[in-house]
């Protein structure tokens, strides 16, 4: 199992490089790091040292796409922060903003799901 603190370089740079895929609209490498984020959330869960809520510095990145994965990713953990994240990053114009308008419509229909 790899260091935590390797885990969460990859992680941000998972999140750098899909956004950055994204805005070049390379569905291919964007589909590509989004797996590597669900792995490593799946890798951060399944060990008992570490947790998902080791993501939540990540809530106050200068990226609004990293604030946006984890938003996602800690909603379990600490849901009225993700709220809050994600409530401001939905005045956001662009992919983002929309992302996490999405995200939070589908959150208050209950249609979320977490492993």
């Amino acid at each position: 199992m790899k260091k935590l603190e390797k885990i969460l370089i990859d992680y941000e740079s998972a999140c750098i490089k899909g956004e950055e895929a994204q805005e070049k609209g390379d569905s291919k490498n964007s589909n590509k790091q989004y797996r590597v984020i669900q792995k490593i959330r799946k890798e951060l869960k399944e060990n008992p040292e570490y947790g998902i809520d080791k993501l939540l510095p990540y809530l106050e990145h200068p990226s609004p796409f990293v604030r946006l994965k984890t938003a996602f990713s800690v909603i379990p953990v600490a849901p009225e922060r993700a709220k809050e994240v994600l409530t401001q990053l939905k005045e956001i114009r662009g992919l983002t903003g929309y992302s996490a308008e999405t995200t939070l419509s589908e959150w208050e229909k209950g249609n979320l799901k977490f492993d």
